[in-house]
């Protein structure tokens, strides 16, 4: 990247030029070679990780909470700001933003709305749905306030109900229960693809198809989806899908990502609009009248944005792309098994609360320390600056651990001594 001092001389259309191809030689290092094969070796990470700037004496594995940004996020969110600052000009960078996510998420680019975190997204979707008074919406016993409110909200509002799903260890016996939940009054299924106490993927394609085969609609809570594994939102056919970019995509804080499959959008209602959120408008003497919403997922977005974050999310986007995201995921996943592994050869001083079976889980790890007060051990390894998550939700009083590119396998191998000596 250019020197700050610099940048300004590039003027705003070049700053959009910078973001408009592959960022390979912006985003890593020019001796990074991660053109060929799945696995990368422990040199190259070592190599990609010193693309962050994270305080070496920290031990950061809560990236299940906030993701850490590599480098080339923050300067891309501050040349951005330059730009704005400078020329007057801050807009534009929100469509390369829409396709650049449509490409990461495999869909299209009108079917995507920038929000500002998933709890926005979701509330959008809550009050989107076209739901009455005793209409049925099945969620879980591992929400996160994000996803529970609003749809207690909207029962709240108006009197819809709420089936919970007990989630069990296994993706067969998980999608088996919801079809036991299903009633002719269930008109929606809100579950997380990933869920926030456990790090439990759920089987979200088998129960799109199975929700589609009953005319029910689809919720995703996707929170931990993007970012953490490749993602295909076509091929996982869900209605909605909320997610952020400040969790597993490493993104800036305060940014959002809203997808609406475009078959379903003109179902959809938008309480909150404004400018480009609608067909056409017009208030005067003569007439007072709106056209109507856009056609598109853009309803929902609207007004003025901050497009320095915007920049930040195309190098996030950018960033895993040019390692691979089949590689981000395979390295999450590997380091999450390493721990995993590691811990189940002391079942008399863990309890693994994650399910072991593959499919169900990939880059968190919840456990609980037998024997022990996991909020007194959380607060101890937090004072020895390892940042963890205690969880609370569902009453698990448990420890979870959040694996990402930017961890080593030193760093599991430490904290596994920390906690069998704990």
């Amino acid at each position: 990247m250019q020197q700050r001092r610099d940048f300004i001389k590039i003027g705003a259309a070049g700053f959009l030029g910078l973001f408009s191809g592959n960022l390979e030689a912006h985003v890593l290092d020019n001796e990074i070679d991660v053109s060929k094969g799945l696995n990368l070796s422990t040199a190259t990470w070592k190599k990609i990780q010193k693309s962050f700037n994270i305080d070496k004496n920290i031990n950061y594995l809560n990236n299940g909470t906030m993701g850490l940004s590599p480098n080339v996020v923050s300067e891309a969110v501050i040349q951005r700001m330059e730009i704005v600052n400078s020329t007057g000009s801050y807009s534009g960078v929100d469509k390369s933003t829409l396709a650049r996510l449509g490409k990461l998420m495999n869909c299209d680019a009108s079917e995507v709305a920038l929000t500002h975190n998933v709890s926005e997204g979701i509330n959008i979707a809550a009050w989107a749905l076209p739901l009455k008074t005793g209409d049925e919406v099945i969620l879980t016993d591992q929400e996160h306030v994000g996803n529970a409110l609003p749809w207690l909200n909207r029962k709240r509002k108006d009197g819809i109900e709420i089936r919970m799903l007990e989630i069990p260890n296994t993706a067969e016996e998980c999608l088996n229960r919801i079809k036991k939940l299903v009633t002719p009054r269930t008109k929606v299924i809100a579950v997380p693809h990933v869920t926030c106490t456990t790090g439990q993927v759920l089987p979200v394609q088998e129960i799109c198809e199975f929700a589609k085969s009953k005319g029910i609609k689809t919720f995703i809570d996707g929170a931990h989806g993007v970012g953490m594994m490749q993602l295909d939102l076509k091929k996982m056919g869900c209605d909605i899908y909320a997610s952020c970019g400040h969790k597993w995509l490493l993104g800036p804080k305060g940014t959002g990502i809203l997808y609406a499959n475009k078959d379903l959008i003109e179902e959809l209602d938008a309480l909150f609009v404004g400018g480009y959120s609608d067909t056409g408008w017009k208030v005067s003497k003569e007439e007072s009248m709106m056209t109507g919403l856009r056609g598109d997922s853009h309803r929902f977005f609207y007004g003025t944005q901050n497009t320095a974050l915007y920049s930040g999310l195309i190098a996030a986007v950018d960033f895993l792309n040019n390692i691979g995201m089949s590689r981000v995921e395979e390295r999450v996943r590997s380091l999450n098994t390493m721990l995993l592994n590691k811990l189940l050869k002391y079942p008399d001083k863990f309890t693994i609360l994650t399910p072991t079976e593959e499919k169900s889980r990939c880059g968190i790890l919840s456990i609980k320390l037998n024997g022990k007060n996991d909020l007194e051990e959380y607060n101890k390894l937090r004072g020895e600056q390892w940042i963890l998550r205690y969880v609370a939700e569902s009453d698990l009083n448990c420890i979870r651990i959040s694996t990402h590119i930017y961890n080593t396998e030193e760093q599991v191998n430490a904290l596994v001594e920390k906690l069998v000596s704990a």
